[in-house]
């Protein structure tokens, strides 16, 4: 049984929100200035769950239902099986850095999406680099590899958008993305 939790988004802000994702075409702010596209697709693989998504999330100016809500659930915490709604401005995010290493045939592979408050905890008390406030928990953030691609080349790949946290995590093989204000770590 599928459950989601939806995050309480204002109409107002909503509205704003939606409006900016529908008129930039790629929704994420001013990274895309002068370019359009007329769909955007992703292609996904949880690790976890061996679940895959490979399909377009967006198209003709707006999301698609249907495919938001499998990614939502691939995205789930896969410890309680528990899922919220991922923040579109993440999965444009993702669009963008797979666009950018060229390879977007290629499935990214899930380490975590969403983590319920509850995983969060157990996974900070074992180590100090899960930060107890994680934009994970909100649905804002994913740990992603890309078989073939190097993750030092994700990590320049995000850094070069100028938009969100990248996270890169050499010893453990991943980058980080969130969409939480533009910020680097290793």
């Amino acid at each position: 049984m599928v459950q989601l939790q939806t995050h309480k988004i204002n109409h107002k802000r909503r509205s704003a929100l939606l409006a900016a994702l529908g008129s930039a075409c790629v929704p994420f702010g001013n990274v895309t200035a002068g370019q359009t596209y007329s769909e955007l697709s992703l292609s996904l693989y949880n690790l976890h769950t061996t679940e895959s998504f490979d399909g377009i999330f967006w198209a003709d100016g707006e999301f698609d239902a249907d495919a938001l809500q499998r990614i939502n659930w691939l995205l789930r915490d896969h410890r309680t099986s528990k899922a919220i709604q991922i923040d579109p401005r993440l999965l444009s995010m993702l669009y963008l850095v797979h666009r950018k290493v060229g390879s977007p045939a290629r499935p990214f592979s899930i380490i975590s999406g969403y983590r319920s408050a509850e995983t969060n905890r157990k996974l900070a008390q074992n180590n100090a680099a899960v930060a107890k406030n994680s934009y994970h928990i909100k649905g804002r953030a994913v740990d992603i590899r890309l078989p073939g691609t190097e993750t030092s080349q994700l990590k320049e790949a995000a850094l070069s958008l100028r938009v969100g946290g990248v996270g890169y995590y050499q010893q453990s093989n991943f980058t980080h993305l969130d969409t939480g204000p533009f910020r680097t770590w290793s």
